[in-house]
C-alpha cells in the first residue's frame, strides 16, 4: 500500500522502474481509498431521462483525469430524484465504463435498510470497488435506527464502506462508535459545521485505519490536507485540478499545490452560491455534457455575471487541465 507521502503517480513511476508487471501490481494494490473521490453529476436529456451517453463520457473523463476514485450516485448527483431501476442500470454503466481505471464507489443509500441492502448486493455483483452510503432518505437522526441501517448494509457485502454525514444524528461521536461495529467501514465523509476540526478529531481518536474525507466543494482542501485528511469528495467539473493539487502536495511539492489551490479557490467559492448547476456548466464547456438540465428544477440559475466569472476562472485553470 502507498504511504501518505507518496502520490499515486510517484508510486506508479517507482514501480515502473521495476518493470511493467510491478507497475500494474502497484496500481492494483493502491485501489485507492485516499485522495480525490469525485461525486459524479447525473446528466439529463431535455426529456429529463438520464443521458447515458454523457454519463459514460463523464466516467471516462474522470478516469483520464486520474482522479483517485468516483462516487455515484450521491447528493451532487441528484440522488433523491433517481428511480430504483435507474440506479440499478446506471451503476453498472459506470463500473463497466471505468473498467478498473479508478476506484468506483456505488451509492447504496435508500429509503430504508431493505432498499439499501438491495443496492449493496447489486454493487458487489457488478464489480464495484466499494459502497457509499448516506443516511436513510427519511432523514432519521435516531442513533439506533442509523446504526441498524448501516450495519444492515454492511451485513450483505464485504466491500469497503464509505459513510457520508447527511443527518444531524451522524455526529463524529456516532461515526466513531459505528466504526467499532462495522469492520468494513473505511471512509467517513464529514459534513459538519467545522469539518477541518472534525478531520483532526477523527485522526486523533481513531482506533484503526479510518479515513476522514470531506466535502464542501473542496473549499478547505489545502487546510484539510495539512491536517492529514484522507481526501475530499467534490464535484466533477474541475476534478483534474483537485487531483493535481492532491498529487503535488503528497509528492512533496506543497508550494506548487498551494499555488494551484489559490487558482482553484474562486471556483469553490462560486459553487457555494450557484450550487451544482456550476458543475454541469463546466462539464458542458469541457465537452462532457450536452446541457445543464437539473431534474429537480429546469431553470438555469446562473446569470451573466456568474458566467463571466466562470470565464475568468476557466481561463486561469485551463493550462492545468489534465484532459
Amino acid at each position: 500500500m502507498p504511504t501518505d507521502d507518496l502520490s499515486r503517480r510517484a508510486l506508479f513511476l517507482q514501480a515502473l522502474l521495476a518493470g511493467p508487471l510491478r507497475a500494474w501490481q502497484a496500481l492494483e494494490a493502491e485501489k485507492l481509498w485516499k485522495g480525490i473521490f469525485v461525486i459524479m453529476q447525473t446528466p439529463f436529456l431535455e426529456s429529463l431521462e438520464i443521458d447515458e451517453e454523457s454519463l459514460r463520457r463523464e466516467t471516462d473523463f474522470l478516469a483520464r483525469a486520474r482522479v483517485h476514485g468516483i462516487v455515484w450516485p450521491a447528493g451532487a448527483g441528484e440522488t433523491t430524484s433517481l428511480s430504483y431501476p435507474e440506479r440499478m442500470r446506471h451503476s453498472e454503466t459506470i463500473v463497466k465504463t471505468a473498467a478498473g481505471r479508478t476506484t468506483v464507489l456505488i451509492g447504496v443509500h435508500g429509503a430504508n435498510k431493505f432498499e439499501a441492502m438491495d443496492y449493496a448486493r447489486h454493487a458487489e455483483r457488478i464489480g464495484a470497488d466499494g459502497l457509499h452510503a448516506l443516511g436513510p432518505s427519511n432523514g432519521s437522526s435516531d442513533p439506533e435506527i442509523l446504526t441498524d441501517y448501516f450495519t444492515a448494509i454492511a451485513s450483505v457485502s464485504g466491500l469497503p464502506l464509505s459513510v457520508q454525514v447527511s443527518t444531524p444524528g451522524m455526529t463524529v461521536d456516532f461515526l466513531l462508535r459505528l466504526a467499532d461495529r462495522i469492520p468494513t467501514l473505511r471512509i467517513l465523509k464529514l459534513e459538519g459545521s467545522n469539518v477541518p476540526h472534525d478531520v483532526t478529531r477523527v485522526l486523533q481518536e481513531l482506533k484503526r485505519e479510518l479515513i476522514p474525507s470531506t466535502g464542501g466543494g473542496a473549499l478547505y482542501l489545502f487546510n484539510e490536507m495539512e491536517r492529514g485528511s484522507g481526501g475530499t469528495m467534490a464535484g466533477a467539473g474541475l476534478a483534474d485540478i483537485q487531483a493535481e493539487i492532491w498529487d503535488l502536495y503528497h509528492s512533496g511539492r506543497a508550494g506548487l499545490a498551494y499555488q494551484l489551490f489559490l487558482k482553484f479557490l474562486p471556483a469553490a467559492v462560486l459553487e457555494r452560491r450557484t450550487g451544482f448547476v456550476l458543475q454541469k456548466e463546466i462539464l458542458r464547456r469541457r465537452g462532457i455534457f450536452r446541457n445543464v438540465v437539473m431534474r429537480t428544477t429546469r431553470r438555469f440559475t446562473m446569470d451573466a455575471a456568474d458566467l463571466a466569472e466562470l470565464d475568468r476562472i476557466m481561463d486561469l485553470l485551463r493550462p492545468h487541465f489534465r484532459v
